[in-house]
């Protein structure tokens, strides 16, 4: 890769991406037993991705992306390290899925790993609209990526907890800053017809309450709001929280088990088109949920680019 024209890269120990245990456990509870198990199935129909990739000679030759089974709605992702065209070990293994759901976004930071078996990037999609996901498809695509370039990026992930929000949840406001930012915010964009001024702050900072009626505490209705929040800690920052609504809602089988996809709004901006996830579970618990519900909880965000 031209190191001139990539984005950023920050390179961190493996180890500091976490275990793919835990993504393993949100499919089995018996990971070390089934898992493998599976890995082999998939290998007896694989599917190897070229990503942004139009021809073999632009791959990484010292490593083979292998999923299976093919034209399944999960697929088992292994990353094989290979010397001279012969394969010599897993390097590392991971389910993923795909959505139907594309939006454009420039990589702005990758954050890997000394192996460069795996990265979670720092996606701009617009509008000052940042996302960190886990790319299913770094191993091929690494020596394809430059900064300012435009990608198709898929966004979906698979689910920790998820739970319904109840209706009118609110929170009331009473710190005197906070309602006076909340006041004058609201009258700055009804005056410029829902569009921030280029000086906001400044105007923010000037204004004034007029009544009593604007010094009074804040009610907040959050039962209707869409919210995405990265993770802290570097190299695993694609484990996020959300709150969402459900625009979609469909079923599948995968080794046995049934899996609930819900199709979520992960960002939805005032006069902007809402940018799409799919979510998967297998958890029971959670498969009630109706298109129209918001919901909320944590997730294994990903991403395919291809």
């Amino acid at each position: 890769m031209n190191n001139q024209n990539c984005p950023e890269i920050i390179t961190i120990d493996d180890e500091n991406f976490g275990s793919h245990v835990e993504h393993w456990n949100l499919l089995t509870d018996e990971p070390t037993t089934e898992v493998p198990k599976w890995l082999g199935q998939a290998l007896d129909a694989p599917v190897m991705p070229m990503g942004l990739c139009r021809s073999e000679a632009e791959m990484d030759e010292n490593s083979w992306l292998i999923q299976g089974p093919k034209n399944s709605p999960i697929l088992l992702s292994q990353i094989i390290a290979v010397e001279n065209n012969k394969p010599q070990a897993v390097k590392t293994a991971f389910p993923c899925f795909n959505s139907p759901f594309k939006t454009e976004a420039t990589i702005e930071r990758i954050i890997t790993c000394k192996s460069n078996s795996q990265a979670v990037l720092r996606l701009n999609l617009g509008n000052n609209t940042i996302v960190y996901a886990f790319d299913a498809l770094y191993s091929v695509n690494h020596t394809q990526y430059k900064k300012n370039q435009k990608y198709p990026v898929r966004l979906y992930g698979w689910a920790y907890e998820l739970e319904a929000v109840s209706d009118h949840e609110q929170l009331v406001v009473d710190d005197p800053a906070s309602i006076k930012h909340h006041r004058a915010l609201n009258a700055i964009l009804a005056a410029n017809n829902g569009i921030a001024p280029t000086n906001l702050q400044e105007q923010i900072d000037a204004w004034e309450p007029e009544s009593e009626d604007d010094k009074a505490p804040v009610t907040v209705d959050f039962s209707k709001m869409v919210a995405y929040l990265y993770g802290e800690k570097m190299g695993q920052e694609d484990e996020a929280w959300f709150q969402s609504k459900i625009v979609g809602k469909s079923s599948f089988d995968f080794m046995d088990q049934t899996y609930t996809f819900y199709d979520i709004t992960l960002f939805s901006e005032e006069n902007q088109p809402a940018i799409l996830a799919r979510i998967a579970t297998k958890n029971t618990e959670f498969k009630d949920f109706q298109i129209g519900q918001y919901i909320r909880g944590n997730i294994w965000l990903q991403t395919n680019i291809f």
